[in-house]
């Protein structure tokens, strides 16, 4: 085998002392082979080498030096300083801000200048273009939605709006006792009239007071009533009478209404009351026209009938409407004089209705 190379020595110097330790090595590799007492000879060298490092330092602590110590001085206080927060960002980045960091780094402010005005520019017509665009569709809205009507309930003593209804000529058949420029004059004849039982109604129209003593609903049928009247000694003839029809105003929607229905209903009440005065019977078609002309004046609201004259009529027709069914079922003669009355007060106070335009 070859010899191992010359190894280098390592030369370790303690209190100024070398300690050679390849002499050792070279005395260890004269010896025998041994794993066991290598073992244990490199434990007991490391001993030696710490037991004289600790040595070498105790002695060094022997050594003394001088401590040079700081001179004391009067003010001995030492001052205290606070270690200022640093300060906290904002949480939001306003315009300021931005400005103030553009403008850092931009030291002459002309790019700053330049791009809040344009920003500014931009953020108000934006703003005014939004407003513009919501009063166009606010004025659309406006044009097309409705707005709600609000429904009020209907009471019955609440007074419907005021309106204006157009009264048509009236034509009568009547019987006449006589005309006088003196309502007194014709008062004495129509009492005269009745103590001989037969009921008769004064008119005044114009400058004239007329007596009236009985309906029909045709000439013929009111001179066939005239002749039986001059049978008891009375001097009468049949006449035709127009009352002429004009606008009356001030009127609600109820009193329009009875005022339309009413020269319908009085035709078709004079001509049943002229067949129950020459003693015939009512046709079918006739009785079936005061039922359904009654029946829409009975619909009527009677807290809604303000007028007089109106009230008047409404009570008179349906009175005659009810002596024209007493009469169907018992077809005497006071049933018949009945009708006449009503029908002769009926004229009365529609004649007081056209005098008083609706007051």
């Amino acid at each position: 085998m070859d010899k191992p190379k010359s190894e280098k020595t390592i030369t370790i110097k303690i209190n100024g002392k070398d300690r050679p330790f390849q002499e050792k090595k070279e005395e260890m590799q004269e010896k025998a082979w041994d794993p066991r007492q290598l073992d244990r000879q490199k434990k007991q060298e490391q001993t030696e080498f710490f037991a004289s490092i600790q040595t070498a330092a105790g002695k060094e602590a022997d050594d003394s030096f001088d401590w040079i110590l700081p001179e004391e001085t009067e003010d001995a206080d030492i001052k205290e300083y606070k270690i200022a927060a640093p300060p906290k960002s904002p949480a939001k980045n306003g315009l300021s801000t931005l400005a103030n960091k553009f403008q850092g780094r931009n030291k002459q402010g002309f790019l700053t200048s330049i791009f809040l005005a344009v920003f500014f520019a931009v953020l108000l017509g934006t703003g005014f273009g939004f407003i513009m665009l919501k009063l166009v569709f606010t004025d659309q809205a406006a044009e097309t939605v409705a707005p709600p009507i609000k429904e009020t309930p209907a009471a019955s003593n609440q007074q419907a709006p005021a309106a204006a209804a157009e009264l048509e000529t009236l034509t009568a058949y009547v019987v006449q006792g006589g005309v006088w420029s003196n309502s007194e004059a014709a008062q004495q004849v129509q009492e005269a009239n009745s103590q001989k039982g037969v009921y008769s109604q004064s008119l005044k129209m114009g400058e004239q007071t007329f007596l009236f003593l009985g309906v029909s609903g045709s000439l013929d049928q009111a001179k066939e009533i005239g002749a039986d009247l001059k049978s008891k000694g009375i001097d009468v003839f049949a006449k035709e009478v127009a009352f002429e029809g004009k606008v009356i105003e001030g009127l609600n929607a109820e009193e329009k209404k009875l005022a339309d229905i009413a020269p319908a209903l009085y035709q078709s009440l004079s001509e049943g009351a002229a067949s129950a005065s020459l003693g015939s019977s009512i046709t079918p078609e006739t009785a079936q026209e005061i039922k359904n002309h009654s029946k829409a004046v009975n619909e009527l609201q009677a807290d809604q009938i303000q007028n007089k004259s109106l009230t008047s009529i409404k009570e008179e027709l349906l009175d005659a409407s009810k002596q024209i069914e007493t009469y169907q079922q018992a077809g005497d003669s006071a049933s018949a004089g009945k009708i006449q009355e009503h029908l002769l007060a009926f004229l009365a106070a529609y004649q007081s209705l056209l005098q008083s335009d609706g007051q």
